[in-house]
């Protein structure tokens, strides 16, 4: 699943291509990819002008003139692109047409990827409800951190989008790592240095991977179909029985809470 520099890569990209440009129909080719009326969100969207491309945890946001917003949320295998090749045209599900004749394109082989329209969005609000603060700056993430009494294992708190936005498997192994702590340690147990280090590394390792344009696995693509560089640079995810990049213990996979985790038994102790 796309989490947060995956998906502030392709916000980025659209905001460049999108900002000013006025949508003239949406075709709808599976509308279960529509989470809400399927006929209000096609009606309301023609016509409209974007002014504003932007991001909420997972969630890629379309501010419109009119006021409302769309939100489009990639889940598993969800792409935005612009052109489609002839392999995956059997797997679009949207299609967003632009004054000038420019087409972006929702594909998804798994057909989990969603698009709501909130019509009667303020401008400015947080769309959609219920997430957790942006975890981008050291001090906001550890303002959370401080206030955790959870007994739940801390990877499985940061994984709660209530408490962070965005963050999903890869980076908070990756941030974990980092920190040198256990994924498996209680949260409510986390010392005041072990909460100032997992402060420090969550943006750290979210912002380099923005910057490296997201991690590609199987499917991650931004909206020119190019794949991101990130995954040459992970310490842990995915790395399992390799050895440590710091000390060359092998990497352990467990699994916690029904998910993968990836950490070294001697940096994480």
């Amino acid at each position: 699943m796309p989490e947060l520099p995956e998906v502030e890569t392709i916000a980025r990209e659209l905001a460049v291509e999108l900002t000013g440009r006025t949508i003239t129909g949406v075709d709808i080719l599976w509308p279960r990819s529509i989470a809400g009326a399927v006929a209000t969100f096609k009606r309301h969207l023609a016509g409209e002008r974007i002014v504003a491309v932007g991001r909420r945890g997972k969630f890629i946001l379309f501010r419109l003139a009119s006021g409302a917003v769309f939100t489009i949320h990639l889940r598993m295998t969800g792409k935005l692109l612009f052109a489609v090749a002839p392999s995956e045209k059997k797997h679009r599900r949207l299609r967003f047409r632009f004054h000038g004749g420019t087409a972006l394109h929702l594909v998804d082989s798994r057909k989990f990827a969603r698009a709501r329209l909130w019509p009667q969005a303020r401008k400015g609000g947080d769309f959609p409800g219920g997430l957790g603060p942006e975890p981008l700056l050291s001090r906001t993430v550890y303002g959370v951190l401080e206030k955790l009494t959870s007994r739940r294992a801390i990877k499985t708190v940061l994984l709660d989008q209530r408490v962070l936005a965005g963050i999903g498997n890869i980076y908070a192994d990756e941030a974990l790592f980092r920190a040198g702590i256990r994924p498996d340690k209680a949260a409510a147990r986390l010392n005041v240095a072990e909460k100032r280090r997992l402060s420090q590394a969550i943006p750290a390792v979210l912002n380099q991977a923005i910057a490296n344009m997201g991690t590609s696995f199987s499917t991650f693509r931004n909206s020119r179909n190019q794949s991101g560089s990130h995954q040459f640079r992970l310490q842990v995810y995915g790395r399992d029985e390799e050895p440590c990049r710091r000390c060359r213990t092998p990497i352990r996979k467990t699994r916690l809470n029904g998910r993968g985790c990836h950490f070294c038994p001697e940096c994480q102790r």
